[in-house]
């Protein structure tokens, strides 16, 4: 009895750490079932391409959070001030425990939809993650731990989509074999991989068309999948115990990021909880760390890539 009460207090403590720190929020609206989160407020060179896709893809009746770790902008506040859409700022730079304080602030949402800054988006592509994910739970095959949309420049779905759209051949005569995998491949760490595969997948819109005419197969990642658009459950959150907080390291100057995406897909595959990929819906994903150099570049000489049909 002793240790069970020991036990249990620890436990709070442990979620007390993990789901605490200063913040600022304004235009507060917690009551939504369906809440989406954007983590923004470092790559402002994609503001002006990226939130008008992201306006015109939020669901209906859900409630918006952009969230800034680790600082506030007076740019990204008045961009949902515009929208009526909740902004949080952090006081800790760290990402895992930005969106958990923002949960924690949201109790009445049921369904969560975490994307990044750096995420393009087409008209209802969220509501469509959303009911995917409820089709997969009532058909029972799996289990998802998350849904994610299909993402040219990631190392899962990158390489069915070229399978689909006819452009296998080509990228792997340019590129090599378009291996499965998190990191170590060019679609990851070659600038001009990401460069190929956003001049050969845009528009989003006629890549959105195109994948609408074959039987959509059942895509379930393998691998660790890269968290920038995600659609998960409450539940599931609460259940692994929320994203993890390492504070020592933060302490100690150590970057953290990226420790949500590690530990959510660790969960995932620990729980049986499957990571499954949309097969219908797309979204860009701008790129990843070492390639925003040149694909900045590809913004500023070919802006229709990214730019609303």
């Amino acid at each position: 009895m002793v240790y069970d009460t020991i036990k249990s207090w620890v436990q709070r403590l442990v979620d007390a750490w993990k789901l605490h720190d200063r913040y600022r929020i304004v235009d507060h609206v917690p009551d939504a079932r369906t809440l989406v989160v954007m983590l923004a407020g470092y790559k402002p060179d994609l503001w002006a391409t990226v939130m008008p896709r992201f306006a015109v893809a939020i669901p209906d009746g859900a409630t918006v959070c952009l969230v800034s770790p680790g600082l506030w902008s007076e740019d990204i506040s008045a961009i949902a001030r515009a929208h009526g859409w909740t902004y949080l700022s952090t006081k800790t730079n760290d990402v895992a425990l930005a969106q958990n304080v923002c949960l924690k602030l949201h109790p009445q949402a049921e369904m969560v939809v975490k994307l990044d800054e750096d995420m393009y988006l087409l008209p209802g592509s969220i509501q469509k993650l959303i009911d995917y994910y409820r089709e997969l739970k009532q058909a029972g095959v799996v289990n998802p731990g998350f849904v994610a949309p299909s993402i040219p420049v990631n190392g899962y779905s990158y390489r069915q989509l070229l399978d689909r759209l006819g452009l296998l051949q080509a990228f792997e005569q340019r590129f090599g074999v378009a291996q499965y995998a998190t990191t170590g491949i060019p679609v990851s760490d070659d600038p001009e991989a990401a460069r190929w595969m956003w001049e050969h997948t845009a528009p989003l819109e006629r890549t959105a068309d195109l994948l609408q005419q074959d039987e959509p197969p059942l895509l379930v990642s393998p691998i660790k999948f890269s968290i920038g658009l995600i659609v998960f459950e409450r539940r599931f959150w609460e259940e692994i115990r929320y994203f993890p907080v390492y504070r020592h390291r933060l302490w100690a100057g150590k970057n953290t990021l990226g420790a949500d995406e590690e530990f959510l897909c660790k969960e995932c595959f620990d729980r049986s909880r499957p990571i499954v990929v949309h097969p219908r819906v797309v979204a860009g994903h701008f790129s990843f760390g070492r390639q925003y150099d040149r694909m900045r570049a590809l913004l500023g000489e070919r802006p229709e890539l990214f730019a609303a049909a």
